[in-house]
């Protein structure tokens, strides 16, 4: 199976000693297949006459509407202001010691 196709089945190797090895593709692995597969196939649609068009009529701009928002989901970017902002992140200790102060003050 070439690397163009869809293929998410893990892939399994035997060691000389007989214990297997199975890889799993990642999931940002898939959905960029995904993605490849979509664009082919929205680019050979949009190359065809529209008496030879094998989708129906609103699925090219469906079909990148999907492409933009699975590109968004696998997006790793820099956290917003708004994302930033906010109170402190508490140390472990500080959730302890808050913890215990209120299962103290719950037993008064």
């Amino acid at each position: 199976m070439s690397q163009t196709e869809l293929h998410f089945e893990p892939t399994i190797y035997y060691r000389p000693d007989g214990n297997q090895l199975v890889f799993q593709m990642s999931e940002c692995k898939r959905i960029d297949l995904i993605l490849k597969e979509l664009s082919a196939i929205y680019q050979r649609e949009d190359k065809r006459d529209w008496p030879d068009r094998q989708l129906p009529y609103e699925a090219p701009e469906l079909i990148l509407e999907a492409i933009g928002l699975l590109e968004r989901a696998t997006e790793w970017g820099e956290p917003t202001d708004d994302e930033l902002t906010g109170e402190p992140p508490m140390t472990a200790d500080e959730m302890h010691t808050a913890a215990w102060k209120e299962h103290q003050e719950a037993h008064r």
